[in-house]
């Protein structure tokens, strides 16, 4: 089973929910511009990393806006 392209990070011009105000995204220490998207996990709870080029234009159907808590982590 494939993930539709909404589901996946992907570019939009304009985007009103950039991968920076996402929750799920941490920033990345050696270049603003880019990050990595931790939302997805598999089934034992361990979290699939993606890499977002451009955290300004990338967005997904996943987007949550606000900050990362604790309970989030575990």
């Amino acid at each position: 089973m494939s993930a539709t392209p909404h589901t996946q990070v992907h570019w939009e011009e304009n985007t009103a929910r950039p991968c920076r105000k996402c929750k799920w995204q941490t920033p990345d220490p050696t270049d603003p511009l880019r990050g990595q998207c931790t939302v997805n996990r598999h089934a034992m709870g361990g979290v699939w990393k993606r890499w977002i080029r451009d955290v300004e234009h990338m967005t997904c159907s996943r987007h949550e806006e606000g900050e990362l808590s604790f309970r989030d982590h575990v």
